[in-house]
């Protein structure tokens, strides 16, 4: 547009004056062209996504860019591009940790008389499923 290229010299006043047109119809027209006004950005947001790898979302993005630019404009930027950043997927849990190893051998054998203290050391391997119970010692003088 004509008044596009002459407007860092002319107000758009005087070339509206001069053309016998309102400012009004200039804004309204220029408005309907569409020019993009994030273009330069557009082009360094792309670049900062790539040279990512696809990790970044909009706000390293910002970050790595470092402008003044909202957080919203990134937002809706990388979105008309279709930049989205990559997400791991979310690992579902598993106890399956390979081959099981095979039992230790019984060494007490059920005998849980001891003659003197400290001779047989035991412990309950069951889970109290109510107060989290784990591995308690049972003293060896107190067995029957």
């Amino acid at each position: 547009m004509l008044i596009d290229r002459l407007r860092p010299r002319y107000s758009l006043r005087s070339m509206a004056c001069l053309l016998r047109i309102a400012p009004s119809s200039y804004h309204y027209h220029h408005a309907r062209i569409g020019v993009d006004k994030y273009a330069g950005l557009r082009a360094r947001v792309a670049r900062a996504f790539a040279d990512s790898k696809g990790r970044y979302g909009y706000r390293r993005v910002k970050a790595a860019l470092g402008t003044g630019v909202s957080e919203k404009v990134i937002r809706r930027l990388m979105a008309e591009g279709g930049l989205s950043a990559h997400v791991p997927k979310r690992r579902r849990y598993s106890s399956y940790e390979g081959e099981t190893t095979p039992a230790p051998g019984n060494l007490v054998n059920r005998d849980f008389t001891a003659e003197r203290p400290n001779e047989k050391w035991l412990t309950d391997t069951t889970r109290d499923q109510g107060q989290r119970r784990e591995g308690v010692p049972l003293a060896d003088d107190r067995l029957p």
